[in-house]
């Protein structure tokens, strides 16, 4: 069969990003060591790290132990060769990373929008990484933006977005158009989940991400990598139909009524406020009741997740306006509690405040995962 046109330039990106790979998750290494764990040639080992050392992608270190030959001079990413940005995107403002090859944050910005408006949102976007990169700009290999709600990050379409008033809206073009960077858009959810899995603790696992803040979300990860669905939207946790006891039905910003969204989110707990007739914020000791409730549909919610998906591991990221006394512990009281009489234990349940940085970096890290692994997707 004829190769298709492009093959070798596909075959080269990706032994470029299996070296890449190797040197981010076990640096510092020999090219030997490379050369072993690849199982390319060693000329071509030599070949690839060269042209990366050159684009300072890598860089040598320390020298190895010698075994009787030359020393070899070991392996490690550079940290000046290139950068990404991230952007955590809410109602209110634009904050941006700047990470080096390792994911490090390097710089931070926080811009204020004047609007939810598609424009003035892309235009704080793009003015918070102008003013985060500084004189790394030239050096940016794109912008990764979280954005609440639900997101094709395959086509940079937000199709629905509570928080921002967005549906089916186009902003990965417009922002490129806006900022001259090349763009991912993705949850906020999946983007806290990219930045736990570039560190590369829970490599290889079965896990259910949850964030809790304005909005709820949910990340499917599948031996290490963030399962998108047919249409992108997969982890439609906010949006499924929570199962509720007496009392009126609680309307939802998608339409429906009585979503998870309208029982667990800040954005449901505080419209319940309003209904009551209380125009003030969620208060830990006064609305002890209101959170205890929401914790309980969470709890419960995510329990009947884990129990289709079987995940060894669930993570909730809890926003820090989420952080309302103990309720991340009454959240996890609620989980465990409905494998009682289950036939498996539950899994690992691990709370964690995810803040507007962590958010941005993971964000960040969506777009060097280009850099290795030929695809931003995983």
């Amino acid at each position: 069969m004829k190769p298709r046109a492009g093959s070798k330039a596909l075959i080269r990106e990706i032994n470029e990003a299996l070296v890449l790979d190797i040197v981010r998750t076990q640096s510092p290494v020999s090219r030997a060591r490379i050369t072993v764990q690849t199982g390319l040639s060693a000329a071509s080992v030599t070949g690839i790290t060269g042209k990366l050392i050159q684009s300072g992608l890598l860089v040598e270190t320390e020298i190895a132990p010698s075994t009787g030959g030359r020393p070899a001079r070991l392996l490690e990413l550079g940290r000046e060769g290139v950068f990404a940005a991230g952007v955590r995107l809410s109602a209110t403002e634009a904050q941006a990373v700047v990470v080096d090859l390792r994911g490090d944050v390097v710089a931070t910005h926080s811009e204020p929008l004047a609007s939810t408006g598609p424009d003035d949102a892309a235009a704080a976007v793009a003015r918070a990484v102008h003013t985060a990169s500084g004189n790394l700009e030239s050096r940016l290999i794109g912008v990764g933006v979280a954005v609440s709600g639900v997101v094709d990050q395959s086509s940079g379409l937000v199709r629905h977005s509570g928080a921002m008033g967005w549906a089916d809206l186009k902003f990965q073009v417009l922002l490129e158009e806006i900022s001259g960077q090349p763009v991912i858009v993705d949850s906020y959810v999946n983007a806290y989940a990219r930045g736990l899995l570039f560190d590369d603790v829970f490599k290889g696992r079965e896990m259910l991400i949850f964030s809790v803040g304005t909005s709820l979300g949910a990340a499917v990860v599948i031996e290490g990598r963030i399962q998108r669905g047919f249409n992108g939207a997969a982890g439609g946790f906010a949006h499924s139909r929570a199962i509720t006891g007496p009392g009126p039905a609680r309307p939802c910003h998608c339409g429906a009524d009585d979503c998870f969204e309208t029982r667990g989110s800040l954005w449901g707990m505080q419209r319940e406020l309003e209904r009551s007739g209380q125009d003030r914020g969620i208060d830990p000791d006064v609305d002890s009741s209101l959170i205890a409730d929401a914790a309980m549909h969470l709890g419960i919610g995510m329990a009947n997740t884990a129990k289709v998906l079987g995940p060894g591991q669930v993570v909730v990221g809890f926003a820090p306006e989420a952080d309302l006394g103990t309720f991340a512990e009454q959240t996890k009281h609620a989980f465990v509690g409905q494998y009682d009489h289950s036939n498996t234990p539950p899994p690992s349940f691990d709370a964690a405040i995810a803040d507007p940085v962590a958010l941005a970096r993971g964000a960040a890290c969506s777009v060097l995962a280009g850099l290795f692994t030929a695809s931003p997707t995983g």
